[in-house]
């Protein structure tokens, strides 16, 4: 019973950890325009996996035990939001200004 409560515990504090990157993303699909629109929940889950492997590649020591994880999600998948909203909008704007031009 106690493995259950701490893994909900953890599952918890994971989620919160991944809240910077929620906002970054659900601010950009308010502020944005509609066809620049990018869905905030699945782009979170992109930028915490790409953070675990992050993590993973550049070997993290787990020095403050299996919850220090939780920090390097808070910071990396922030720093993957940041990283990867610029890039997608740029993409997404000559791909689809070059379709519209194809139509025309």
């Amino acid at each position: 019973m106690e493995i259950i409560v701490f893994a909900g515990i953890v599952a918890l504090l994971a989620c919160l950890s991944a809240g910077p990157c929620l906002l970054v993303w659900s601010l950009s699909a308010k502020w944005l325009p509609e066809k620049y629109y990018f869905p905030p929940i699945k782009m979170t889950f992109l930028c915490v996996g790409l953070s675990l492997v992050t993590a993973y590649a550049i070997n993290f020591e787990l020095e403050g035990g299996g919850i220090s994880i939780l920090m390097a999600i808070l910071f990396l998948s922030t720093i993957w939001s940041v990283v990867l909203l610029p890039i997608l909008l740029v993409f997404k704007f000559f791909v689809q200004g070059s379709s519209s031009e194809k139509n025309t």
